[in-house]
């Protein structure tokens, strides 16, 4: 399954996110909105392949370091 990456941002406080994952075709599949919390209780959205597996996101501040 091939990896994606989408920018995503706060509603609320307007920080800048990635949100990674894995799915069976991300490039030629419909794709929809999916919502997830931010630190501050806000809303981010992020437009996501429709077989992704949202257990499986992860979400990282931009401009954050990865962890090794």
């Amino acid at each position: 399954m091939p990896p994606f990456e989408r920018p995503a941002r706060c509603a609320a406080c307007g920080r800048e996110y990635v949100v990674s994952g894995t799915a069976l075709n991300p490039g030629v599949e419909t794709e929809g909105p999916a919502r997830i919390r931010c630190a501050c209780g806000g809303e981010i959205t992020a437009f996501l392949p429709g077989s992704v597996n949202t257990d499986r996101l992860v979400v990282r501040q931009k401009g954050k370091a990865r962890p090794s």
